[in-house]
């Protein structure tokens, strides 16, 4: 008899994971903010992409965590890939779509769209980890 392979996150794990991913990004953004930029020679990727790639690595773990030590969800979701599109989707909206009407100095890039989505594969490919085989025969 085969049994069916399927896996079952450690949340506790995979929130340390989320965690930890959260603190990389903000400090990576801090020391590209502080360091990096304002070289007068720093490419146009950091200038211009790195902040975006990191908005979702920081943004989602951090709020996930506050939403389960507030109660607001329960223990037991996972931060699936329907919460990380969704996320993309509404940073898209509201950065590339609200913000440049409201503030003229800001423009709407596909490019900055591809960085949200870059930056919510790699929350969801961190959002996998921890978890464990069951029933594997």
């Amino acid at each position: 008899m085969v049994v069916a392979k399927h896996y079952r996150r450690d949340l506790d794990c995979s929130l340390k994971y989320l965690i930890a991913l959260a603190l990389t990004a903000a400090l990576v953004y801090a020391v590209n903010r502080w360091f990096i930029i304002p070289q007068a020679n720093s490419p146009d990727f950091f200038r211009e992409y790195l902040g975006d790639i990191l908005a979702l690595p920081v943004y989602l773990p951090l709020s996930f965590y506050l939403a389960l030590k507030l109660d607001i969800v329960s223990p037991d979701l996972e931060l699936g890939i329907g919460h990380i599109v969704g996320a993309v989707l509404i940073f898209s909206v509201i950065f590339e779509g609200v913000v440049p009407l409201i503030d003229k100095s800001s423009t709407s890039d596909i490019w900055d769209i591809l960085a949200y989505f870059g930056g919510g594969l790699i929350v969801y490919l961190v959002s996998r980890t921890g978890r464990t085989k069951v029933g594997s025969k």
